[in-house]
């Protein structure tokens, strides 16, 4: 009978012992998953003919902190107006999700890869050529606007078998639009449209509330008292808070030199703020860091002869920088040394900023350059990541 016993109880223990060593390695597991940092990025490949000053080969890429860096996806530009269109404000055309990243690379469709796999997920061909992409991270839902109308591609999880592709593609509004932005809650979308006879160039703020399918202009096309012929309201990105309360553009008028500024609008009160005072300098894009405190980029060298247009004092060099909604109150970001130019910021859930450190003399992104990526937390700046050409697009990996 006791040696029954004695049986059960090493029975016992033994399970006891593996259950523990299932919970600890869980844990172990889960440590050490929280501790890798993941960015993902499209870089410029350097051409061989040094003459040439643009890239036209892309790699979409995924880095870690523990020394991975995994090919997504490659291509080149096949053509001279792609190649144009890729030059000019090329992050429209990449957009990092949670599980996948989006693109296109001429202009006819969205392909969409997986970060486990590293493999092409869905490619969605369309009839119009596709101008700017954007995403819902927490949602997977990816707003595409085209020359014709804008899209909305959401995940939905397959039913027993099916052999459907899990993505499914809704066209949501007639017009052209840009920059667009899709809410936390996927009920709104805020973005630039461009409608007017009088200048197609042209560009309103319009607020797209999908539950009631209804569309209202909140910042007009037209700048001062100028015919639009003259001049005009350009926009550069958009953002919205996550609370839905806030939303905020990067914008300028059509004159030279480009003083871009930010404005914001308040969705409840219907109260439109205009930081030009104090933000203009703005490098797009920004980020949310709480729903009433928006955080940017601001300051280059090569505008200093255009005048002093913000509270940044020499030595003149990108900074993020914090601006409140509320009190219109700019916040300078000083733990960056004098000698980074800090662009892109984007802020992490634990309070962490990342941006980067583009080594050009000239505001067109792809330019044949190296890049650092930052780390700025706890008040210290550490260099996570050095790539090898020019990045144009790149984001933080949800953990």
């Amino acid at each position: 009978m006791k040696s029954n016993n004695k049986v059960t109880i090493k029975k016992l223990l033994f399970a006891g012992l593996i259950l523990f060593a299932i919970v600890l390695l869980g844990f172990l597991y889960a440590y050490f998953q929280l501790g890798i940092e993941k960015i993902g990025y499209v870089k410029v490949l350097n051409n061989k003919n040094r003459n040439v000053l643009y890239g036209r080969e892309f790699e979409g890429r995924l880095v870690d902190s523990r020394g991975n860096d995994d090919l997504l996806f490659k291509f080149k530009t096949t053509d001279a107006e792609i190649d144009k269109n890729f030059t000019l404000f090329p992050r429209r055309f990449f957009a990092w999700g949670k599980n996948y990243v989006a693109y296109t690379q001429n202009f006819k469709e969205i392909i969409l890869v997986d970060y486990k796999t590293k493999k092409e997920v869905c490619r969605q061909d369309l009839n119009e050529r596709v101008e700017f992409i954007n995403v819902n991270k927490e949602k997977e839902e990816f707003v595409i606007a085209t020359e014709k109308a804008l899209y909305v591609l959401k995940y939905q999880k397959k039913q027993g078998n099916e052999k459907k592709s899990p993505f499914i593609l809704a066209r949501i509004a007639e017009g052209k639009f840009c920059w667009p932005s899709l809410s936390c809650d996927s009920r709104y979308i805020v973005c630039g449209e461009n409608n007017n006879k009088e200048n197609y160039s042209a560009t309103s703020f319009v607020l797209i509330d999908l539950q009631n399918n209804t569309k209202k202009k909140i910042i007009s096309e037209k700048i001062g008292n100028l015919p639009l012929t003259q001049d005009y309201r350009l926009i550069f990105s958009t953002a919205i808070s996550n609370d839905n309360k806030w939303v905020v553009i990067s914008t300028s008028s059509s004159a030279s030199p480009p003083y871009v500024y930010l404005m914001a609008v308040n969705l409840k009160s219907g109260t439109v703020r205009e930081f030009s005072g104090n933000t203009g300098l703005c490098n797009s894009p920004g980020f949310f860091i709480s729903n009433d405190k928006y955080m940017f980029a601001q300051g280059e060298p090569e505008y200093r002869e255009f005048g002093d247009y913000s509270s940044i004092i020499d030595p003149f060099r990108s900074k993020p920088v914090i601006l409140d909604l509320n009190t219109g109150k700019l916040e300078i970001v000083n733990d960056v040394p004098k000698d980074i130019n800090a662009y892109w910021p984007i802020y992490g859930n634990d309070k962490t900023i990342y941006f980067i450190d583009r080594n050009y003399q000239s505001f067109i992104p792809n330019k044949i350059f190296d890049t650092n990526i930052y780390r700025l937390r706890n008040k210290k700046i550490e260099l996570l990541f050095q790539i090898k050409g020019g990045i144009v697009s790149y984001d933080v990996i949800s953990k």
